[in-house]
């Protein structure tokens, strides 16, 4: 008789390959391409997929960005691409949903510049050549998984002057992919900018041509995926540091105590709002987001503190988990963002 692979028994063989892979993922001499072929050849991109019930995505992403941040978020970078074609028209599901949800080819969500302009804070970067043109120009500030082959997801402003989303291929003529700069501890992700050129974008290229409807629907999946590697790297963070309380840590139990009810809290409120996430209010969904990114820094920061000289050693997994936490308040929407949308509902 042949075993039946439970999500929970995929999770934990994906766990012990991305927990092979951080150093090698840290010190940059391998990339996350492996790392999504092996997560969706075992079935767990799809979990939930277009629906309000995201648990299932969640709890991966959150396994996931306990072994390594930076996995973790190019994993959730490849579920939202995967999410925005689930809800394009047959054209483009059709050429693209299998190759991503397989883990077969990788997946851009170059979307945060829609979420800013949506939220009043500036307008969409790419835009329609000219009336009449299905070619597109402009800059994607800032986008992870930019591999040549990588299938990337954008919005832009339409001849109409409404928003749309289209698709195009990262090789396309006129795609233009800068050098990725050297990041803190999430090379591995391909993290960089680009350029648009009269990049064409065909009927058949389209997602939607009604951003801000499209926008309502994919946030509170895009805002809840990434409260789960905030949580899922704190998570391994207040387990080490929950390790180190005797002696002159005895110091730090007090602070331990309090970040330990913080994180249970956003965990708490992660399971619930995943169960349906389409019924979560808009500011609950910011307020965690923000809570766990916060929590992330301080879990990192009190089990390097803990760890004490050996937690500065670059090859520790405290110090590249602290150097992976780093980046969570200016990862999009920042914190800066968060708040600002936070004072809104004030």
């Amino acid at each position: 008789m042949t075993a039946t692979v439970t999500t929970e028994d995929a999770r934990r063989s994906v766990a012990e390959f991305v927990r092979g892979r951080a150093a090698d993922l840290d010190l940059g001499r391998t990339d996350i391409r492996a790392d999504i072929a092996e997560i969706g050849g075992r079935g767990l991109l799809t979990g939930g997929l277009g629906g309000s019930d995201i648990r299932e995505i969640a709890g991966t992403i959150e396994r996931v960005a306990a072994e390594s941040l930076a996995a973790g978020f190019s994993l959730w970078a490849q579920r939202m691409a995967l999410e925005y074609v689930w809800r394009a028209p047959e054209p483009v599901r059709e050429r693209h949903l299998d190759e991503l949800a397989s883990g077969r080819r990788v997946g851009v969500t170059a979307m945060a510049a829609a979420l800013k302009h949506l939220a009043g804070l500036g307008e969409l970067p790419l835009h329609a050549d000219a009336a009449g043109s299905d070619r597109v120009t402009g800059p994607i500030a800032w986008a992870s998984n930019v591999f040549e082959d990588a299938l990337i997801v954008f919005p832009f402003r339409g001849n109409d002057g409404r928003g749309h989303v289209g698709v195009v291929s990262a090789d396309a003529e006129g795609v233009g992919i800068r050098p990725a700069p050297e990041l803190l501890a999430l090379c591995a992700t391909a993290s960089t900018s680009l350029t648009f050129e009269h990049v064409e974008v065909r009927g058949d290229q389209l997602v939607t041509a009604d951003l801000r409807a499209f926008c309502a629907t994919i946030r509170p999946v895009f805002l809840l995926l990434q409260t789960a590697f905030c949580t899922g790297v704190a998570d391994t963070s207040v387990r080490a540091a929950g390790d180190r309380l005797d002696g002159l840590g005895a110091q730090f139990r007090d602070e331990y105590r309090a970040l330990a009810e913080r994180h249970a809290s956003a965990r708490g409120r992660l399971r619930e709002y995943t169960s349906d996430a389409h019924a979560t209010g808009p500011a609950d969904l910011l307020r965690l987001r923000l809570d766990a990114a916060r929590i992330a820094v301080d879990a990192t920061r009190l089990e390097v503190t803990l760890r004490g000289g050996a937690g500065y050693a670059r090859h520790c997994d405290t110090n590249r988990r602290f150097r992976e936490a780093a980046f969570l308040p200016v990862q999009s929407p920042s914190e800066g963002q968060l708040r600002w949308e936070l004072s809104q509902y004030d």
